[in-house]
């Protein structure tokens, strides 16, 4: 008897629970969750644990002409000011991948080490859209 395995999928945040497919949940990377699927865009495929993705652009608004979100720096109290947009992050589960991704739109550059010395996979983009992997997060494949 085979058992049944479950993906979950909450406005960028995915747990997995369960037997996965032979080839893993595939998982396309993107800036909002709203993003639309293709075959063009870059996927990732996980087997076990939460994929989560933090973002300025999604919830973000204007006050008094000055651009904000809701990711805020607990140091200043404002809208945090690092270098990414977007930050997704692969982990044991759902809430860790969560927890890393929106610190790491936190602590800005310093994300980079502090990922990679977790051994999180990870995928980081910059407001110019650059994208930066680290912690193992595999490279495009096409």
């Amino acid at each position: 008897m085979r058992g049944g395995g479950v993906l979950v999928s909450l406005g960028g945040d995915i747990a997995v629970a369960g037997e996965a497919p032979h080839t893993g949940w595939v998982v396309q990377a993107a800036d909002g969750s709203d993003a639309a699927a293709s075959g063009d865009g870059e996927s990732i495929a996980i087997r076990a644990g939460g994929v989560a993705t933090s973002s300025t652009t999604v919830r973000a608004w204007k006050r008094g002409g000055v651009a904000v979100h809701h990711i805020v720096d607990p140091a200043t109290g404002l809208p945090a000011r690092g270098p990414w947009r977007t930050v997704s992050v692969v982990a044991a589960d759902c809430l860790d991948a969560n927890i890393a991704a929106t610190a790491a739109i936190v602590r800005g550059e310093a994300a980079l080490q502090w990922l990679d010395r977790l051994c999180l996979p990870s995928r980081l983009v910059s407001h110019d859209g650059e994208v930066v992997r680290t912690g193992g997060w595999p490279a495009p494949s096409h």
